[in-house]
């Protein structure tokens, strides 16, 4: 009897709590809806510092592409040099850009990369976590390193370059 008058009690509270957050979010997807694009304020990012990982081919390249275009300081990462300066070529000239080749399976060299960048760049402002391989065989059909170099590519890897970048 105790126990269910607790358990009443308890969802009242959470209740209570919850009812005005839904509400309020709401109204503040309400007023977004109402007014146009054009007249809300946007965050400006020039002069931020813009990590991005896998900068050197793909999504991450055009990232840094789109990123040169507002005046940023890019730091961009990838296993492969050769990748990231022709990615370098094709940024905006006007702007910083630093490159460093990382592995991202290997924690310690993230560690010490994200040093170096601490030291020679600054504080990242702007993470973006875009590393990530894919072998294109089934599960059964991929030896047991590279599903253990996947994991640590697509998963692990975004935690390790996270942490060191806070």
């Amino acid at each position: 009897m105790i126990s269910s008058i607790k358990k009443k009690i308890s969802l009242i509270i959470l209740m209570a709590y919850l009812i005005p957050d839904v509400i309020l979010g709401y109204c503040e997807d309400f007023v977004h809806f109402l007014i146009p694009r054009c007249f809300r304020r946007k965050k400006t990012i020039t002069g931020q510092t813009v990590l991005i990982t896998g900068a050197g081919s793909g999504v991450g390249r055009q990232l840094a592409i789109e990123f040169s275009k507002h005046s940023v300081c890019l730091v961009m990462l990838d296993v492969n040099r050769s990748s990231l300066i022709l990615t370098e070529k094709l940024l905006n000239p006007g702007s910083r850009t630093f490159i460093y080749d990382c592995d991202v399976s290997d924690r310690e060299r993230v560690y010490q990369v994200a040093r170096d960048i601490k030291e020679q760049v600054g504080k990242v402002d702007i993470l973006v976590n875009n590393e990530g391989i894919v072998s294109g065989k089934g599960l059964l059909e991929i030896p047991d390193e590279k599903i253990e170099k996947t994991m640590q590519v697509n998963s692990l890897s975004h935690f390790w370059v996270s942490f060191s970048c806070s």
